[in-house]
């Protein structure tokens, strides 16, 4: 007997494709990436197979989605700190990142699966162009701060991968297992965070 339409999402206002794309971050959240399987996402969403493939190729192509959606979150946080001085700018990006990360698993799970690949995973690799024109302004921002005396000489890649890294390794002791903070903690792995990329930026 096919699955009910929607079901407890049937008076949802997204988009079958953004459901999608909800649910699996839902089941990634809680089964982690390899854990990811397009029937349980059918099942849960209450639509058939055919219906899911109506939006996306397949598994690859809704990680892929998931990654634009990191890649765009990135974008997207920088964007409102630009015009910031460099030092508060950065701190700002940071802090942005965290609250980003500390209430979307799913997402957090995502860059440790490309971390830990040598090469990355395609999730990531497929979006790297949309980081492009971000790259290049992070890198004037480092340069304007080294200028000022603010930053260490620091490269733009050893920067970025030692900020995700400082980030990810704190949300991932903090809370491994399920991936829910009190205020409370959100709150010092904030602090945790930026008093280590602080230093990162300025001590030699």
């Amino acid at each position: 007997m096919p699955p009910p339409k929607r079901n407890k999402y049937l008076s949802s206002s997204l988009s079958t494709r953004d459901l999608i794309v909800k649910v699996a971050e839902q089941l990634i959240a809680t089964h982690g990436v390899e854990g990811l399987k397009l029937k349980d996402v059918t099942k849960e969403i209450g639509i058939q197979l055919p219906s899911l493939y109506a939006h996306f190729a397949g598994r690859s192509a809704v990680l892929i989605e998931i990654g634009k959606r990191i890649c765009e979150g990135i974008v997207a946080d920088f964007d409102k700190i630009e015009n910031l001085p460099p030092r508060e700018a950065l701190i700002e990006h940071t802090r942005l990142m965290v609250r980003r990360y500390t209430t979307n698993r799913a997402h957090v799970l995502v860059l440790l699966a490309d971390f830990a690949a040598p090469q990355g995973i395609d999730a990531l690799n497929a979006n790297e162009a949309i980081l492009y024109p971000y790259y290049e302004r992070l890198s004037a921002m480092l340069e304007r701060g080294r200028q000022d005396g603010l930053f260490k000489t620091i490269a733009r890649e050893e920067f970025i991968a030692n900020r995700l890294g400082i980030i990810l390794v704190n949300i991932a002791f903090a809370s491994l297992k399920t991936g829910v903070f009190t205020k409370k903690q959100a709150v010092r792995l904030e602090e945790n965070v930026l008093a280590q990329i602080d230093f990162m930026l300025t001590e030699s």
